[in-house]
């Protein structure tokens, strides 16, 4: 291969040699896997907390299952604020929950009126059951994934911004209710 005086420009003669051995992979950093060992217990989290949160249905008193709602989302968002090494602070926690589940209105009125359907004697308590089981258990998982997001670009609780987390709240409300439908165990194939 000739180079012209100056080094600058090489001829047009001159080849490009492919080597034979494949390209090394990228190197996986530890941050990566820390990133994403943290991501899985995250999920698990909110998980365990969704399937807490399905058995709240089996409180027979009105309204008192809302409250236990409340603190399994509390609990979840301690887990979460530890597995992240975000400062806890449990009276802003429940404010931003708060403000986050109003803002799917639609379904926060269906937990109520599931929860106050359980005055009715008998079928007003099993319908109000499986009411509060179902959007209990998916608002849980929409707010623990709402949290994880969160908490995976970096935010604590002093900067979480339940306005900003709005729509991803509402979508995830709806996945978590398809969650919830496969938590649940498969009937018990009919005997011969």
């Amino acid at each position: 291969m000739s180079q012209t005086a100056d080094h600058n420009t090489i001829d047009a003669e001159a080849t490009v040699v492919e080597p034979s051995a494949p390209a090394t992979p990228a190197p996986v950093l530890v941050s990566d896997v820390v990133r994403s060992d943290r991501l899985l217990l995250a999920n698990d989290i909110v998980k365990n907390h969704v399937i807490a949160a399905t058995g709240i249905s089996l409180i027979p008193i009105p309204g008192v299952d809302l409250a236990a709602i409340m603190g399994i989302q509390v609990k979840m968002a301690h887990s979460l604020c530890k597995l992240y090494d975000v400062p806890f602070k449990e009276k802003l926690v429940r404010s931003l929950l708060t403000s986050l589940v109003s803002s799917a209105g639609a379904v926060l009125a269906m937990t109520g009126l599931a929860s106050l359907a359980k005055a009715v004697p008998v079928l007003g308590s099993i319908a109000g059951a499986a009411g509060v089981s179902a959007t209990s258990a998916a608002m849980t998982y929409a707010t623990g994934k709402v949290l994880t997001k969160h908490f995976e670009t970096g935010g604590t609780i002093d900067t979480f911004d339940p306005v900003q987390f709005k729509e991803m709240f509402k979508a995830k409300v709806k996945e978590g209710a398809e969650v919830v439908k496969s938590l649940k165990p498969d009937a018990a194939p009919a005997s011969a």
